[in-house]
């Protein structure tokens, strides 16, 4: 019985270790087969690296400030009784553009005018007195006291009046109107903004170790998206007193002349500064660049022997690099690469080291020191 047992399973042990050799086998062959496979050349679009001059530059995000800009107010209460001027109107310096009514005090100035008339006539009288020995030196005194007393209650007056008739402090371009004719307005109450447009301020932030590179009356180059065409030129004017303790950055203002009054305070838009000498640098688009935890990697293309449906193949090798600053869609190569190596511009996703590769160059990446901004 034992012996029948065992014999079975010697049986069953051969069965079923034909079975599994056979699949081990058979998996073997299709490894083997797979590993004899060519994979396919990945389709990728390439460039020569080339030097260009770059001029070393710094850019920030900057807004425009007006050199002089004001809510005009009042500082007296009263009746609005007519408004000289128009939403949007340039004014120059001086120009009336309020006027609060004035009937009550034109009319106490009136009465100050007469009080002061009898005051001088008082002084002379006793002027002459004094003069002929009829009267005593105190009175003369006290009657010059009543006179320029009354002749400062007029002048008192006049500024009061004076403070109704609110006119343009500085020359400029008026906002919206906010008030009305007939309205009451207290003191402080906004009437129009005031803007001086010609010149205008830039104001931006440089990194204190740029600090050294830049100085007063240095050009600078700003751009804004509303003209996108246009580069309106300027220079520093000033630096902020301290460096920020919480961004490590120093204000920087630029002043530009601002001729044809196209930009406007409170703009923002991209401020350049261009400091040093020119130097050659290899530049690549910045799809060409990919980072991992190890650096930045790009892949150059060394041409094979070998051809593929009429396309020449060539072997990829992945290459670290160092990289320098940006422009636009370039970026600048310190590192790693020399001139007029070919250089993977797209689809390098798709490479590893060895692999082979075709060029296909019918759609390439921008590669624009100052891209285009696309319409939205």
């Amino acid at each position: 019985m034992i012996k029948r047992i065992l014999i079975i399973l010697c049986l069953l042990g051969l069965v079923f270790g034909g079975v599994f050799g056979w699949r081990a086998f058979v998996d073997s062959k299709i490894q083997e087969a797979i590993s004899k496979m060519e994979a396919p050349p990945a389709a990728v679009s390439a460039m020569p690296a080339s030097k260009q001059a770059w001029v070393p530059e710094f850019q920030a995000v900057a807004s425009l400030q007006a050199v002089h800009g004001v809510e005009v107010t009042g500082e007296v209460p009263g009746l609005i009784t007519a408004i000289h001027f128009q939403s949007g109107q340039k004014v120059t310096k001086g120009d009336l553009l309020v006027e609060l009514d004035m009937s009550t005090d034109r009319a106490q100035l009136e009465s100050l005018r007469a009080a002061e008339d009898l005051a001088r006539v008082q002084f002379k009288r006793l002027q002459n007195l004094v003069q002929r020995n009829m009267a005593p030196q105190s009175d003369l005194d006290e009657a010059e006291a009543r006179f320029k007393q009354a002749q400062a209650e007029v002048r008192k007056q006049r500024a009061v009046i004076d403070k109704k008739q609110i006119r343009a402090p500085f020359d400029g371009m008026l906002g919206l109107r906010q008030v009305d004719q007939g309205q009451y307005m207290e003191p402080g109450v906004p009437i129009v903004s005031l803007q001086a447009m010609r010149p205008i301020y830039v104001d931006f932030s440089l990194p204190q170790d740029n600090l050294h590179q830049v100085g007063l009356d240095q050009p600078i180059e700003f751009r804004v998206d509303t003209w996108p065409e246009r580069v309106f030129q300027g220079r520093i004017t000033a630096f902020e007193s301290k460096v920020s303790s919480t961004s490590r950055n120093i204000r920087i203002q630029a002043t530009i002349p601002n001729a044809d009054e196209q930009l406007r305070p409170g703009m923002f838009g991209q401020v350049r500064v261009q400091f040093g000498q020119a130097r050659e640098l290899i530049t690549l688009p910045q799809t060409a660049v990919s980072s991992n935890p190890y650096g930045d990697v790009v892949f150059v293309l060394t041409q094979t022997d070998d051809a593929k449906q009429g396309q020449t193949l060539y072997q990829a090798s992945r290459r670290f690099v160092h990289t320098g600053p940006t422009r636009g869609d370039q970026v600048a190569v310190t590192k790693g690469i020399e001139e007029n190596e070919l250089v993977v511009t797209a689809g390098g996703h798709k490479l590893r080291e060895g692999a082979t590769a075709i060029i296909n160059n019918q759609v390439q990446p921008s590669f624009a020191p100052e891209p285009d901004v696309p319409d939205t």
